[in-house]
């Protein structure tokens, strides 16, 4: 993760820089990324090599596995629903990270603590806006509390000199499913839409919002 971390970093200063001449990048000021990327090291510790599905955290360097049952829905979607976009990935979500979290998820540590494990799925180039979230919550209960939190705190504008237009979370089950995208990219109520067929599930709650552009 090491490696895409750093990737990550000089792909968004590329973009900064491609988006010097753009007049309407003030529209989409990005959220910061936390300090701990711009602080990788040059060259990762041993071989650099991470296992497919696992990540390291940028502060501890732990590995954290993506949750198996999580990273097969995803899969799942896509069959149903592809999303065809460069350097695609989904990762674990590190609740233990509360930056990150915060980044990803919109959560605070309080509300992540309600949360048993999740994986983000995006693209890895850090200038396109769209990205997937799937949380599993401990206890079913507090699913639309979460999914609330996920919809109302994420930052559209996540990206360098992008941002997504529509945004959308359901929850079935003991399950949260946020979505958010520039719709050149991908159809977020199409994709959505498309969930119940691929699990085989009802949702229990529908909410979205969309993004002053």
């Amino acid at each position: 993760m090491k490696k895409a971390l750093i990737c990550l970093s000089l792909a968004a200063a590329l973009a900064l820089i491609a988006c010097g001449g753009n007049d309407t990048a003030t529209e989409a000021t990005p959220t910061p990324l936390p300090d701990d990327v711009m602080n990788q090291p040059a060259t990762p510790e041993g071989d650099g090599e991470v296992d497919p599905g696992m990540e390291m955290t940028p502060e501890t360097g732990t590995e954290v596995t993506a949750d198996a049952e999580l990273s097969g829905m995803v899969d799942q979607i896509y069959e149903a629903y592809p999303v065809e976009l460069m350097m695609m990935t989904t990762s674990a979500v590190d609740l233990s990270d509360e930056s990150w979290l915060t980044y990803n998820t919109g959560l605070t540590a309080e509300q992540g603590a309600l949360v048993d494990a999740g994986v983000l799925s995006e693209s890895m180039t850090g200038s396109q806006a769209y990205s997937m979230v799937l949380l599993r919550v401990k206890d079913e209960a507090d699913a639309q509390t979460i999914a609330d939190a996920v919809l109302n705190n994420v930052q559209m504008n996540k990206w360098v000199c992008t941002m997504a237009d529509k945004a959308r979370v359901v929850t079935f089950g003991d399950k949260v499913l946020f979505v958010m995208s520039n719709s050149e990219l991908a159809d977020v109520d199409a994709l959505i839409d498309a969930v119940p067929d691929a699990l085989g599930v009802t949702f229990d709650y529908d909410q979205s919002k969309t993004a002053e552009m």
